[in-house]
């Protein structure tokens, strides 16, 4: 576990200082299917990009060369099951889901699950937001919060959620879930919110990720590749979701002891 951690928390707290097209690098390199057959040339060709900026990617992420990161991944893949594209048995399945959950468990870094803790903890009001499947995570966290007092309310409809632009102020949090990051709703609407000065955290998946990048503090999941694309589970999503209001009812205890 020592070698994964260090590859999906080097991920979770260096992400967000990659460029777009740096992003795309380290996604294609995750989801190649054989890591040992892997090469700069392959990722030159097949993105059109630079060797150097390969590199570079790699480096933001605090691996010293392209051999490194690549031995690291082969170590990962060693500890967990492959990345299944089509599931065709029960085995699959539940394969698919370990080795999702083995993934995100590594990604999730301590510091910054407390700080978003802590951040819900001290503001004034919290604004729950999820559209399409992931507005059941954003449900469940809402009505937790609700019942462990905080204000707190959801927001799943494009109309309800342009709203908040003109009431969040800058001691209120917006938690987003969403999976992909990047509906152009979200963006819209966390931009919009900006301005106030109010802190945006988001729980999303690992990928390149506009709303990852908007947000103050942001935690990613992992998410294999399915050859099913019109509905994604967002069980990883709930994970994190799960890690994180444990968390904060950890630090809300310790405020009053």
């Amino acid at each position: 576990m020592m070698i994964m951690n260090s590859v999906f928390l080097h991920l979770q707290n260096h992400y967000d200082t990659l460029s777009s097209t740096e992003q795309l690098v380290i996604d294609f390199m995750l989801r190649y299917p054989d890591a040992t057959e892997l090469k700069l040339k392959i990722i030159e060709e097949q993105l059109h990009v630079s060797a150097p900026t390969i590199v570079r990617a790699i480096k933001k992420l605090q691996f010293p060369s392209f051999t490194a990161f690549k031995y690291a991944l082969l170590n990962t893949n060693a500890d967990v099951t492959p990345t299944t594209t089509e599931l065709n048995s029960f085995d699959q399945i539940t394969d698919l889901i370990e080795t999702d959950f083995t993934k995100t468990m590594a990604m999730l870094d301590q510091t910054k699950i407390i700080a978003m803790a802590d951040t819900l903890l001290t503001c004034r009001r919290v604004f729950c937001v999820g559209i399409g499947s992931s507005a059941s995570v954003a449900h469940t966290f809402n009505r937790r919060l609700k019942s462990a007092g905080f204000w707190s309310n959801e927001y799943s409809e494009i109309f309800q959620i342009r709203d908040i632009a003109d009431i969040i102020q800058a001691n209120d949090a917006i938690l987003v879930f969403s999976l992909s990051g990047a509906e152009p709703q979200i963006i819209d609407f966390i931009s919009s919110c900006k301005a106030s000065g109010c802190q945006i955290l988001s729980v999303t998946g690992l990928s390149v990720n506009r709303l990852n990048n908007l947000s103050n503090l942001a935690i990613m999941t992992h998410q294999s590749l399915q050859g099913r694309r019109k509905y994604r589970s967002r069980l990883m999503l709930s994970v994190a979701a799960e890690v994180l209001y444990e968390t904060l009812m950890m630090q809300k205890n310790n405020t009053r002891s």
